[in-house]
């Protein structure tokens, strides 16, 4: 309980404070990119493109300084950027929602009677779980897709002792925005490292281990960390890929 009232006043204060937009820009790539690369990411945007909609259930992990809080969470998406996430208490009754609906963020506090809305297209959820993780992001991973920011330039480097790629997308200075880890196939992603418009790290992503649910390959842990030591651990128990859901599933009102 204690979890869900700091949760709720760190959104109320970040709410109230900024309600900064996330938006996504179209690719631009001004040098040509390597027949590799190429078909590295041409595979990376066929993911699971059939898979529009989803539910699941799991666990979220955090952890900041030194402290640990584990709850149980359930979950429906609609991609590119509709999602709504239940916070359950030990009793495994709803004491907290968030969603997204491509338009606006929500909060609702059951346990303490509080409601917060903002006008946020792509929310940073940086204060919720103290890594700067989108909602565009998150609904992306889950569904068993790679997130791909803008770019202008990449570069793909073979790592010592054909342990496997890294692929880098750059900015326009040539400064790094993203950075994709690759298995020595190049068919399968380690891990993904995000970077700041500023260029030091925001946060990585380490997929471990995927399962096959109806045809679509999904992640069953995805376990995100910064340079600070905070990060949380989103466990998946159960999917249903392409589930049946409604717009105002993705509205939350008092």
């Amino acid at each position: 309980m204690r979890f869900v009232y700091l949760l709720c006043l760190a959104v109320a204060v970040w709410i109230t404070g900024c309600s900064t937009l996330t938006r996504t820009t179209p690719q631009v790539v001004t040098l040509p990119e390597s027949p590799e690369v190429t078909e590295i990411l041409l595979r990376f945007r066929q993911n699971n493109t059939e898979l529009s909609t989803f539910k699941g259930t799991g666990k979220i992990r955090l952890w900041k300084n030194e402290k640990v809080q584990v709850v149980r969470t359930a979950w429906t998406g609609a991609r590119p950027d509709k999602i709504r996430i239940v916070i359950q208490g030990v009793t495994g009754f709803p004491v907290a929602s968030m969603a997204a609906d491509g338009a606006w963020f929500y909060l609702l506090s059951y346990s303490q009677n509080s409601f917060y809305k903002s006008e946020t297209r792509n929310p940073d959820l940086e204060k919720l779980v103290s890594i700067p993780v989108t909602a565009a992001d998150i609904i992306s991973l889950v569904s068993g897709a790679v997130p791909i920011r803008p770019y202008r330039s990449s570069k793909l480097v073979q790592m010592p002792a054909e342990t496997g790629y890294i692929l880098s997308l750059m900015g326009g200075k040539g400064a790094d925005v993203e950075k994709i880890h690759l298995d020595q196939s190049r068919t399968k992603v380690r891990s993904i490292e995000m970077f700041t418009p500023k260029g030091p790290l925001a946060y990585r992503v380490d997929l471990n281990g995927e399962t096959e649910v109806d045809g679509f390959r999904i992640p069953e842990r995805l376990v995100f960390t910064n340079d600070d030591g905070s990060g949380f651990q989103l466990d998946v128990d159960r999917f249903w890929p392409n589930a049946p859901v409604s717009s105002d599933m993705f509205v939350i009102t008092p």
